[in-house]
């Protein structure tokens, strides 16, 4: 057996016990949100729901800004570079914090202006604007995930989970005001950056240091990530900010329920995609044909992940609404009937950043997800007006499917993405190629 076939076989155990750490993270986490959302919206009720869940669409989309569009990037770098993995993770978290102060004074300024009469919105925004200080230090857990020791990072997060979980029953059992809830954003940020720094140095991690030209090697090298990235978090986010602002926080709040149920299945195609990342860029650098192959079995795992789950979440979308939130979020019914389909196509999107990286062409980020922006946004303005949240979710899964597969045609360069795609539906080239011999 030849080394590199040797050093396959090790990468894929080592794949495996990654994916499941990623796995049983995600899982946990599902049920324990599902449980702890469900009580909290039957608490809050559809206005205080969709009013916390407005605020942190607009955090959602500074989150992206403060990460710099390097998580991505990153990986690739450490994978290539261990010996600098201290000062690229140092200058990353000092970078990310500099965004971060930046962006809790935007966020509040913000407010202020959209709603200046909306005292309470702004006070919870502003809390968990907070979290943005910690969320720079999440960077750390790429470091486990490039040595596929996902463990640790899923370690924290989990004490984090459990913690907040127990913040939040303890708010509902005291009829705490909405307010107080919004607390719950940074106490989970902290602890688990307080745990993923302990394991760094627990596994003599490299000592974290700051230098001017990996700063300016790393923004140069992520700058079409974080345009891609915000320009995608603001069509993500956007449907609520403009519910919120063309209809009503309630109706946010329908949404929101929605979203939370479509969006549920996903963690088993993120712990994939995750995963995956490391394994399918360094078989880039050693075997093409290893590369295309793992690429091809993503893709196709994520597809068919995905309509096996919206098949299951349509059908029984009514059932799956009245248990987890009640009746009083009917109207999220035919939002989620709707809204389940758009899933599978994000998620395509996802997976399509590593192939864009590892084929050197990330730029294209920026023109695959502006076409879905701008297409989101113009049929918001459209639909939301007539239809409210229905409309909110025909223009998601518009503009998913255009951004995520028809957008890759428009390009030279990126066709041969788009017939990858069709291969791993058609499963061609899924199966049966081994790794070339020595």
């Amino acid at each position: 057996m030849s080394k590199f076939n040797k050093a396959i076989i090790i990468i894929s155990g080592k794949f495996m016990k990654n994916t499941g750490w990623l796995l049983f993270e995600q899982i946990f986490r599902m049920i324990l949100s599902l449980i702890v959302t469900a009580l909290m919206a039957r608490y809050l009720g559809i206005h205080n729901f969709g009013l916390i869940s407005y605020g942190a669409a607009y955090v959602a989309i500074f989150t992206v800004i403060c990460k710099l569009g390097m998580d991505s990037i990153l990986v690739n770098e450490i994978i290539n570079k261990r010996e600098d993995t201290g000062q690229m993770l140092g200058t990353t978290i000092i970078l990310r914090l500099v965004a971060s102060l930046l962006s809790i004074v935007v966020i509040f300024v913000i407010m202020a202006f959209l709603n200046p009469n909306n005292n309470t919105l702004q006070i919870v925004v502003f809390i968990q604007s907070i979290s943005l200080l910690f969320i720079s230090f999440d960077i750390v857990a790429y470091w486990f995930q490039s040595n596929l020791q996902s463990k640790y990072a899923v370690i924290s997060k989990i004490v984090a989970y459990v913690l907040i979980a127990v913040w939040r029953v303890v708010l509902i059992y005291f009829k705490a005001s909405v307010t107080y809830f919004a607390f719950a954003t940074i106490l989970e940020a902290i602890v688990v950056s307080v745990l993923l720094i302990t394991f760094y140095y627990k596994f003599k991690g490299q000592k974290l240091r700051f230098s001017f030209l990996t700063a300016k090697m790393l923004i140069s090298r992520s700058y079409h990530l974080l345009i891609a990235n915000l320009i995608a978090t603001i069509y993500t986010q956007m449907d609520k900010i403009m519910l919120g602002q063309l209809a009503s926080e309630s109706t946010v709040g329908i949404y929101t329920a929605a979203m939370t149920i479509s969006s549920l299945w996903m963690f088993i195609p993120n712990a994939l995609i995750e995963s995956a990342r490391p394994l399918i860029l360094t078989a880039k650098i050693n075997d093409n044909k290893a590369y295309i192959k793992r690429y091809k079995q993503l893709n196709c795992s994520i597809i068919w992940i995905g309509i096996l789950a919206s098949v299951f979440i349509y059908l029984f979308s009514k059932s799956i609404i009245f248990l987890v939130f009640g009746e009083q979020f009917a109207d999220a019914v035919v939002v989620l009937a709707v809204l389940i389909w758009s899933r599978t196509f994000s998620l395509l999107g996802s997976v399509r950043s590593i192939w864009l990286i590892s084929e050197n062409l990330k730029q294209y980020h920026i023109y695959f997800i502006g076409i879905g922006a701008i297409l989101n946004v113009i049929l918001n303005l459209t639909l939301i007006p007539r239809y409210g949240a229905i409309g909110a979710a025909i223009a998601a899964i518009i503009a998913e499917v255009v951004s995520s597969t028809l957008a890759l045609l428009l390009f030279k360069q990126t066709r041969p993405l788009f017939k990858l795609i069709v291969d791993s539906f058609l499963f061609k080239g899924v199966i049966g190629y081994s790794a070339k011999k020595a």
